[in-house]
């Protein structure tokens, strides 16, 4: 919350800037602020493939370099004075909700591998969530996933971690097994 003071004294606030004053936790903030709107069972098809992209290049963001990328023009939005207000707001109930929703801290979440490890399923769950499906729930479980592994590293909390790691293992098997019921029944068609 340090960090976003400073933000706010800022006499032009950017993407770009927020990123630099968040450091290492700017990947997981970009990846909770772009699921917010699949924390729903709707389905959202053409904000999803561009929000989902958005999602797999912090993740592997997260696996390569261990900050974020963002290309020059997402660098550059610049946030009105009084939006970023509302956003820290935001920021500052939502990280009361994440502290009680943490309950088992430990360091390993802190450890390089780990954050690797996050990347490969953040980067897993994105693909899912950027397909264009008409299905109930299709964004909501990979964002959920999502959702999961970034609080659990932002809070230290390994038992969340581990249950975005099972989702996201989940939505594979999933797929999986959907692919090959598909393949089955399209070998099958005369």
């Amino acid at each position: 919350m340090q960090a976003l003071e400073k933000v706010r004294a800022l006499p032009k606030i950017t993407l770009g800037e927020i990123v630099k004053h968040v450091e290492s936790e700017a990947i997981l903030i970009l990846c909770l602020v772009t699921i917010i709107p699949f924390m729903q069972p709707i389905p959202i098809p053409g904000l999803s493939s561009v929000l989902g992209l958005i999602v797999i290049m912090q993740g592997l963001g997260l696996i390569f370099w261990g900050r974020p990328l963002l290309t020059k023009k997402m660098s550059e939005v610049a946030i009105a004075p009084d939006k970023f207000d509302i956003i820290y707001r935001a920021a500052l109930r939502f990280t009361g909700f994440t502290a009680r929703l943490s309950a088992f801290k430990h360091p390993v979440t802190k450890s390089r591998l780990t954050e690797i490890f996050c990347g490969f399923s953040i980067v897993l769950s994105a693909a899912f969530l950027s397909l264009p499906l008409p299905i109930p729930f299709s964004n909501f479980v990979p964002a959920l996933a999502i959702f999961l592994i970034c609080i659990g590293l932002l809070e230290e909390d390994v038992v969340l971690v581990l249950m975005g790691h099972g989702i996201t293992a989940t939505v594979c098997v999933m797929a999986v097994f959907s692919y090959q019921i598909f393949r089955e029944r399209f070998h099958s068609w005369p």
